[in-house]
């Protein structure tokens, strides 16, 4: 299997201190690392001994990085976020503002499908639940996504192709409608099918009729 990045070769059984790259990997690799142990084994199983052995270093050094299990966990759910975000937040696709928000959409939506997405945001729940504080870290995942629709509303504004009433409304309209919609149907109704034909037709038909508010202005 091919090491994702930030995973580190296993410790020298002579000892030593790490080089300088690999001491520079190590918190992405205890991130990465407990992300999967918490994921697979549950927030409760996943003790700081069970993910200092998964992660080939000691619970000592889990402990003078992170604090407590409870510090882990929020570092390990904004690095989930941070892994998931990542294809997500590069560069729209250029064209007209609804090919802009069609393929932002199409990002946001796959993303959300994958198992990771969902191991994490299962994660997440038992985290709301045990630790409260985690759930503004949830918030904080739309958030970014809202933002996104937001930032092309808001170009196609300023060179006149749409006129946006309420541009923070209308940007999370379409969060709800692209991406939290269709995801629900998918793998809770089970009345999408999770094909890229299925997924397109249906976030095409459901931004015409989004955007049917927002029209161009007349000349």
């Amino acid at each position: 299997m091919r090491r994702r990045e930030g995973r580190l070769p296993p410790r020298d059984p002579k000892g030593g201190r790490p080089s300088q790259e690999l001491a520079a990997r190590l918190g992405v690799h205890i991130l990465d690392i407990a992300l999967e142990q918490l994921i697979t084994h549950g927030g409760d199983r996943a003790s700081m001994e069970v993910i200092a052995r998964a992660a080939n270093v000691s619970k000592r050094t889990l402990y003078s990085r992170f604090g407590s299990k409870v510090d882990l966990l929020y570092a390990v759910i904004d690095h989930g976020f941070a892994r998931i975000a990542k294809p997500v937040t590069r560069p729209t696709a250029k064209g007209s503002p609804r090919e802009q928000l069609l393929s932002a959409a199409k990002k946001m939506l796959n993303a959300a499908l994958k198992p990771e997405t969902i191991g994490h945001e299962t994660l997440i729940y038992w985290a709301i639940e045990h630790y409260p504080r985690a759930g503004t870290r949830a918030r904080a995942d739309n958030h970014a996504g809202i933002q996104i629709f937001r930032r092309i509303l808001d170009d196609a504004a300023e060179r006149g192709e749409l006129i946006v009433q309420d541009p923070e409304f209308l940007s999370s309209l379409l969060f709800d409608a692209l991406v939290v919609g269709p995801r629900h149907r998918i793998l809770r109704r089970r009345t999408l099918a999770n094909t890229p034909a299925a997924k397109n037709e249906y976030l095409e038909k459901t931004l015409e009729i989004v955007l049917a508010g927002a029209c161009p202005p007349s000349s």
